[in-house]
């Protein structure tokens, strides 16, 4: 399933410190418009040596080393600002798409929460539900994300993003058709947005309506044609419909595209039995519980390795 995070548009208030900060500030805020993220990390370090103590320099400085992958720093510096600004909202929610990013599910969910009880915007606090939905999403906990995701939906019934999200969580609730209620929705506002074909596709397949799921994923691939999930999710269709060259040849190309997802490697194992490969389904499968695929999905591998690998 494709779900969707909500990242609020870089916003930084200009302090009223010496212009020179106050430029180099403005520039790091351009840069990162401009995805230029090593250059908007050294401008925001010429500020940081000018003046330390500025909320706009850590959160700035923090979106850089995001986009880096430099995480440790990136969660170092948005604690900065939360202690310089412990009031603002801003902070919170950067920190807590990190912390989801990180697998820290618990600690993204509360920073959210934070962020909400620190604004009345409409607009941010829609990005920090869907944000807070789809940690609870992660956890397991479809209850609470379907409640996050239709507060933000109460914001903004047009959201793409928020009708992905509510398609996506109410799968996993069995409201299965709801859901795609939801998923078509989001295609008839952007037709060319992958993430709602993908969706329906995948709960196609969960009702066992193969065929159906078959052309909304190769609707999703012509829009995208390496998108690794899709691969996958087309694949495990293809095994279903007894097209085991073509299920491979799918898984195979997902897994050199997204070489961590433990649903392809538990996915190209069912291939493999069907084709009695045993030793290379127990391998994939044993991948697949290293990835941890009981805590994001279930005790399905596990079951698989004891009916096969022992």
């Amino acid at each position: 399933m494709k779900k969707l995070l909500f990242l609020l548009s870089f916003f930084i208030g200009l302090t009223a410190a010496g212009q020179s900060v106050k430029e180099l500030i403005t520039r790091g805020q351009q840069l990162l418009g401009e995805k230029k993220f090593t250059e908007a990390l050294d401008t925001y370090n010429k500020a940081f040596k000018k003046d330390s103590t500025k909320y706009d320099v850590f959160t700035g400085r923090g979106t850089a080393y995001f986009e880096l992958k430099e995480f440790q720093l990136c969660f170092d510096d948005f604690s900065r600002a939360i202690a310089l600004e412990p009031d603002s909202a801003l902070a919170y929610h950067y920190r807590a798409n990190l912390m989801y990013v990180l697998n820290y599910t618990d600690e993204a969910i509360a920073d959210n929460t934070r962020a909400i009880e620190r604004t009345s915007d409409e607009k941010f606090l829609l990005g920090c539900f869907i944000n807070r939905g789809s940690a609870k999403e992660q956890k397991r906990d479809f209850k609470g994300a379907y409640e996050d995701f239709y507060r933000a939906y109460s914001y903004d019934t047009t959201d793409i993003s928020v009708l992905n999200n509510l398609g996506t969580v109410l799968d996993e609730l069995d409201r299965r058709e709801e859901g795609i209620m939801y998923l078509k929705k989001a295609i008839a506002l952007d037709s060319n947005f992958v993430g709602p074909y993908v969706n329906i596709g995948f709960q196609y397949t969960q009702m066992g309506r193969y065929e159906e799921a078959l052309v909304y994923f190769n609707k999703a691939l012509e829009l995208d044609k390496d998108e690794p999930l899709t691969l996958n999710n087309r694949g495990y269709t293809r095994y279903k419909l007894n097209n085991l060259a073509g299920a491979l040849e799918d898984i195979d190309k997902s897994i050199i595209l997204y070489a961590t997802n433990a649903y392809a490697y538990k996915n190209r194992a069912l291939v493999y039995i069907a084709l009695d490969k045993k030793e290379e389904a127990c391998k994939d499968l044993q991948k697949a519980r290293e990835l941890q695929f009981e805590k994001q999905y279930g005790p399905e591998v596990n079951e698989l390795i004891k009916k096969n690998c022992q």
